[in-house]
């Protein structure tokens, strides 16, 4: 149990090496629930930001915790990364299955491994006269 313990730390240490400072406190501006959105490869983390266009998207767990036991045993060196292409497309899922089907991602970035943000827009109504 205890070395379960310390490999969890040790993994969670190698995914958050990189953060900034800029970057982490951008996630705090995300608000829970979780959204799990299945694709055909994985099941996507989706988070909701609390007043902006925009969702910070993960791999699932096993796939988060996989890429920094992959990247802590080479170091660094291997690029077990999610394809930026994917989580968008998991991002764009969430907005159908959030009832926001008319709206279109806009642009994305890396956060931090392996989280990405993505931003949206949505067409504005038109009043009815």
């Amino acid at each position: 149990m205890t070395l379960k313990i310390i490999a969890g730390a040790s993994i969670a240490a190698t995914l958050s090496a990189c953060a900034t400072t800029e970057s982490m406190s951008r996630m705090n501006t995300y608000k829970f629930p979780v959204h799990h959105v299945k694709m055909a490869d994985d099941t996507y983390r989706v988070y909701d930001h609390k007043t902006d266009n925009s969702l910070m998207v993960a791999p699932s767990l096993g796939t988060t915790v996989a890429i920094g036991a992959a990247q802590g045993a080479t170091l660094g060196l291997a690029d077990t990364m999610t394809p930026e292409q994917k989580l968008e497309a998991a991002a764009q899922q969430h907005l159908v299955n959030s009832g926001r089907a008319g709206c279109k991602i806009t642009r994305g970035y890396l956060l931090q491994k392996p989280l990405y943000e993505f931003w949206f827009e949505c067409p504005s109504v038109a009043p009815k006269v």
